[in-house]
């Protein structure tokens, strides 16, 4: 199986110094699988855990990947985040902490959770569940204290090394100082051509020193050597500190020269900067300049002066800017973000949030007035981007007593949830919105919401749920419910998926009248390709093919490309039907490249399943049964099935299955469907992780006796240390001939070496 890189952040400056405490550290990670990096803020916890997952990466078979949980509040929803950022598909009904544990039970990966100080307790639930059930997980938490976990090992990060300023050091001696190391190369960065020299030298050590070797202060420190002198930044760095000699003397004084350097970097700040500071901490997570213009904008500021002071504090090391998908994003760091939030008065804290609330609630509803355009693919980017705030705004709605802005704001990410594979948490929102709604006057957005909650539940196969959700909106008072046509389409849904044609098509002809009456082409476009599908199983072929054909003409007018993918699947599996498998296949490969690239896992399900039935009836069985593998793992990991989706698409379900083992025999039919699960979705069907074709296999030959006795053990599924103790070999040497058999047969992963053994077998047996 393909190695997986898995996620961490690319690094921006470079890593300096903290070479014993990195040996040290992955030392300690070698025999541990849970590590907790404690202590000060700002002295580098984050880095630290960055740059040992970097040194270890290629250790860990599935990846090294990195969970950021600072801009996350609510505990509930820790599982949501880790979940993810592994890239864990939700569109389930189990609970995403038994979502987690099903994705990585069998998978050797280290997993980095960042700033878990503020939900330690749902942390330290989350890690203890995962390792029970995890065997081959390793777990590196940041945190400014520990877990309190059984087995955890606490490794806390110290100081960086600084120098004595009660030493004469020349310039050349600092060098062995991390601290610094640091300093200099900060500065360089910021263009401030500061350098240490044998009459700075002792200024610098005393810098270094009085900074308590903290990386963040070191920084900001840097930052302003492009305007001071390293005598300048002491001047004031002593005054400041003396603020803090009269306060809290039980603190860690590390901590309070932080809180000194802040407070110094406040002071440096110009009064409209520091407005502007505190303002931002209303912010989760990354955001753009257009959010920092509308949220920010107020009697604080003069016209056009928000794009200079944005610049201003990220020169000033205060804001971080980062690449987003067209435009730049900034962010705070935690620490800093606090600091700035301490400074906000209450009630100008009162008008930012709700001014964060209606921009947020402004982007929803845009994306979802423009979704069916040219633009789709960019909203849903800019949607996982904003994700934080999004999250921050509906949590702020519901603790403020707003349901029906949270009903609305929670609607009209429907198509986030559904298009970006997000919608067990989007039913969750809208659950806890429209529950704490049922106590209060019936609104339109409540109506809304139900009508989103039902649909999620049709696509979530949860029927019950739905029928009681449309069950609702239908009772609610006329001027509050949905069009007509949008509940019959979901009607016409519930129908088709019960396997009721001929209520379905009811429902569906329904809705396409009110749709036409109102003109409203885009709702039609998303309920055609469904209303072709009950005309293919009828046997109106040509029905079928012209209700998609309008379709694909509707999307071409708006630009939509998502909807068109499902009147793709539509037309394949009409095609299909008819025995034109070659116009079904590529009809079906055209619309899977759509779902990858939204992030559509249950189309990408539907897509893979498709080119199995068409391969299975194209008489290509072995790829059919590859394929048939690569969607039940789909299906898998999303808690459903075909089945969820109406008898009829079971039943070509279950004759393709039925197909396969006549055709290849149980045994072959189910060890190339299980090869296949163990394949990425949809990256066999693309021809990406493809097994060699069954009509050319490898030549036995090419590999030696001993390759073939390791081939065929990888085949049983068995790890190369557990291959090495059958054949009393090393893992090393077990190592070594599978990527000789990589290499000899030009393959990428084991799956392949399986599905090639599988063949030779069945060759054999001829």
């Amino acid at each position: 199986m393909r190695r997986c890189e898995g996620n961490l952040p690319a690094e921006v400056t470079d890593f300096i110094g903290r070479r014993r405490e990195l040996a040290s550290l992955r030392a300690q990670l070698a025999n541990s699988r849970l590590m907790t990096l404690t202590g000060a803020g700002g002295v580098g916890k984050t880095r630290m855990a960055l740059e040992v997952a970097r040194d270890v990466q290629r250790a860990f078979h599935d990846g090294t990947w990195f969970v950021e949980l600072a801009a996350l509040q609510d505990a509930a929803l820790v599982a949501d985040a880790v979940a993810d950022a592994l890239g864990v598909i939700k569109h389930t009904t189990r609970s995403p902490l038994l979502q987690l544990q099903r994705h990585l039970e069998n998978k050797h990966l280290l997993v980095i959770l960042d700033n878990c100080e503020h939900l330690s307790d749902s942390c330290a639930q989350l890690v203890s569940a995962l390792l029970r059930t995890s065997p081959n997980l390793h777990i590196l938490v940041t945190s400014r204290h520990s877990l309190g976990v059984f087995g955890e090992q606490i490794f806390t990060v110290p100081p960086m090394s600084t120098p004595s300023s009660a030493t004469d050091l020349d310039a050349s001696s600092l060098d062995r100082f991390d601290s610094v190391a640091l300093l200099c190369a900060r500065a360089s960065d910021c263009g401030s051509g500061f350098v240490v020299t044998d009459e700075n030298s002792r200024l610098v050590a005393r810098l270094c020193e009085r900074l308590d070797g903290i990386p963040l202060a070191i920084e900001l420190a840097a930052a302003r050597l492009r305007t001071l002198t390293v005598a300048d930044v002491l001047e004031r760095l002593d005054r400041r500190f003396q603020l803090l000699t009269a306060g809290d003397s039980s603190a860690l004084p590390r901590h309070q020269t932080l809180q000194a350097l802040i407070d110094w970097s406040h002071a440096l700040c110009s009064t409209s900067e520091q407005r502007l500071w505190a303002q931002l901490s209303v912010f989760a997570g990354s955001f753009d300049l257009a959010a920092v213009e509308t949220v920010c904008d107020g009697p604080d500021f003069a016209a056009d002066e928000l794009v200079d002071l944005v610049d201003a504090l990220v020169r000033k090391s205060i804001l971080i800017a980062e690449p987003g998908r067209d435009r730049k994003r900034y962010r705070l760091l935690e620490t800093v973000r606090e600091h700035g939030a301490a400074r906000l008065a209450t009630a100008d804290r009162d008008r930012l949030e709700e001014a964060h609330r209606e921009y947020f609630c402004a982007v929803a509803q845009r994306s979802l007035a423009e979704w069916c355009g040219p633009e789709q693919a960019d909203w849903l980017v800019r949607l996982r981007e904003d994700f934080a705030n999004l999250r921050s705004a509906l949590d702020s709605y519901l603790e403020s007593g707003f349901v029906n802005e949270a009903c609305a704001l929670a609607s009209a990410l429907q198509w986030y949830w559904i298009a970006g594979g997000n919608i067990g948490e989007g039913r969750r929102w809208l659950g806890e919105a429209l529950r704490i709604a049922d106590a209060r006057p019936a609104s339109l957005a409540q109506g809304r919401a139900m009508w989103v909650d039902a649909y999620l539940a049709l696509l979530r196969g949860e029927l019950a749920d739905a029928q009681s959700r449309l069950d609702q909106v239908e009772h609610l008072d006329r001027g509050f419910q949905m069009p007509a046509g949008a509940v019959a389409q979901l009607r016409g849904m519930a129908a088709l998926f019960h396997g009721d044609l001929v209520r379905a098509r009811g429902h569906y002809e329904n809705a396409l009248a009110d749709y036409e009456e109102r003109d409203d082409g885009v709702a039609a476009l998303y309920m055609l390709f469904q209303l072709a599908v009950v005309y293919v199983f009828a046997g109106n072929h040509d029905k079928a093919a012209a209700l998609c054909e309008l379709s694909i003409r509707l999307s071409g007018r708006y630009g939509d490309r998502w909807g068109a993918s499902y009147t793709l699947w539509a037309l394949a599996l009409n095609k299909w039907t008819v025995g034109d498998y070659r116009g079904a296949e590529q009809l079906a490969r055209e619309s899977l490249k759509v779902k990858q690239e939204y992030g559509d896992h249950l189309g990408v399900a539907h897509m893979v399943e498709m080119l199995s039935w068409i391969a299975v009836s194209d008489r290509r069985f072995e790829d059919g049964a590859r394929l048939q593998g690569e969607a039940n793992a789909v299906w898998d990991s999303l808690g459903t099935s075909m089945g969820r989706f109406g008898r009829h698409l079971a039943e070509c379900h279950l004759s393709t299955e039925a197909s396969l083992r006549q055709a290849l025999g149980v045994r072959v039919a189910d060890s190339l469907i299980g090869a296949g699960n163990q394949i990425p979705g949809g990256a066999l069907a693309l021809g990406t992780d493809r097994p060699p074709d069954a009509a050319e296999p490898a030549v036995p030959a090419r590999l030696t006796p001993r390759e073939i006795e390791v081939a065929t053990l990888v085949a049983r599924g068995m790890t190369n240390r557990e291959i090495g103790v059958q054949l009393v070999l090393s893992s090393r040497t077990i190592d070594s001939h599978v990527q000789h058999i990589l290499t000899k047969l030009g393959f990428n992963g084991r799956s392949q070496i399986a599905g090639w053994v599988v063949g030779q077998q069945k060759l054999d047996a001829v």
